[in-house]
């Protein structure tokens, strides 16, 4: 057997290995992505989105987020890639090749500028699905002729929330309205057992078939402490308190912007691992150690039942033995590089080294 077939099969261990990575590198990027939203609302006063809105120009309450307030998320993202390089030299690269000298910092100019086009764009994209959650909540008070105060009061919650997310929070506050003229609160599980799902979520405990007991997902988010004043709403038929709601829809988004902030990191820790593990086979390539023609990449999908629709396919749609090291990957949503190819996506790539003889038979 040669070096480079004994090789191949030490390439098998390379999911896990990045899978523990990115669960590594998650909670730093998640904390990063927290704080720059939180900065972000916090940037923006009640006051000033009330003056704004007096305008009625809609796009003058979107010009009021700080976009520099994303910023910090920028060096997590470096330190993921740099992480994913270093662990693929050290368990895939270094056992079979010498000689060469990788780097995953400053002096890497290729890395760098795919870091500073992907860190622009993904916190583009932040920005502006912010700006589209603020547009709808704006849209849907002015339209309901509801006074400046009243929906500046409904946009500080959502800032650093998709559109999505932000009509979730409209929604839950106008049931807190009208939570008092409830004859149930069917879905909503008042006084449920609370569990913790891993990674400290929390969630009510399954019914004896394993289903959740809530009927709705979100709701989840919501802080349970606050159920004694929902039911005592619900039994006297008493309004809560505007104070109340606002505490409550407060907490709620506070908790749905954790949640957004995971779902970024999440998605972008394996994204940035991918790449830094890519980067590292570039860089041996580059330096001669190995030839391009004999490398070839392979997309490994999650191995649960929780294998999405549009990950399952991906790995028939391309050459059983991987594409050319330099080419994309066929997926149900066009030529990929690299996973994720949708928000939460837990697929990855394997780089193998085969000989000539293994590409010809």
């Amino acid at each position: 057997m040669t070096y480079l077939a004994a090789a191949i099969r030490k390439d098998r261990a390379t999911p896990d290995e990045i899978e523990r990575l990115v669960a590594k590198l998650e909670p730093p990027i998640a904390a990063a992505v927290l704080a720059a939203l939180k900065a972000q609302a916090q940037s923006v006063s009640l006051d000033a989105i009330a003056a704004a809105l007096q305008s009625g120009d809609v796009s003058k309450v979107v010009a009021l987020l700080n976009i520099d307030s994303l910023a910090p998320i920028k060096p997590p993202l470096i330190n993921a890639v740099g992480a994913a390089g270093a662990t693929a030299v050290a368990a895939q690269v270094l056992p079979r090749l010498s000689g060469v000298q990788f780097v995953f910092d400053t002096l890497n100019p290729r890395l760098i500028s795919w870091l500073q086009d992907y860190s622009f764009k993904l916190i583009r994209e932040i920005n502006e699905g912010t700006k589209e959650a603020i547009r709808g909540v704006l849209v849907s008070g002015m339209t309901a002729g509801r006074n400046p105060r009243d929906v500046a009061r409904e946009v500080k919650p959502v800032i650093g929330l998709t559109e999505r997310q932000a009509k979730a929070v409209q929604n839950f506050r106008r049931e807190l309205e009208t939570f008092h003229l409830k004859r149930s609160a069917a879905g909503w599980n008042l006084g449920g057992k609370i569990d913790r799902a891993p990674g400290g979520a929390q969630v009510f405990k399954p019914d004896e078939d394993g289903l959740p007991q809530d009927g709705i997902r979100e709701r989840r988010l919501r802080d349970f402490r606050f159920d004694s004043s929902l039911k005592r709403a619900m039994t006297t038929g008493k309004p809560l308190s505007p104070a109340q709601i606002d505490k409550m829809v407060s907490r709620y988004s506070e908790r749905y912007l954790k949640y957004r902030a995971q779902t970024i990191a999440r998605t972008e820790a394996l994204r940035t691992t991918n790449m830094g593990v890519q980067d590292a086979w570039r860089q041996a390539i580059e330096a001669g150690k190995v030839s391009e023609a004999l490398v070839r990449r392979q997309w490994v999908v999650a191995r649960d039942e929780r294998l999405c629709e549009w990950c399952a396919p991906i790995p028939k749609l391309n050459p059983k033995l991987g594409v050319i090291f330099g080419q994309p990957f066929s997926t149900p949503k066009g030529p990929s590089f690299l996973p994720p190819v949708h928000p939460n996506c837990r697929c990855t790539t394997i780089v193998r080294v085969y000989e000539p003889s293994q590409l010809t038979s």
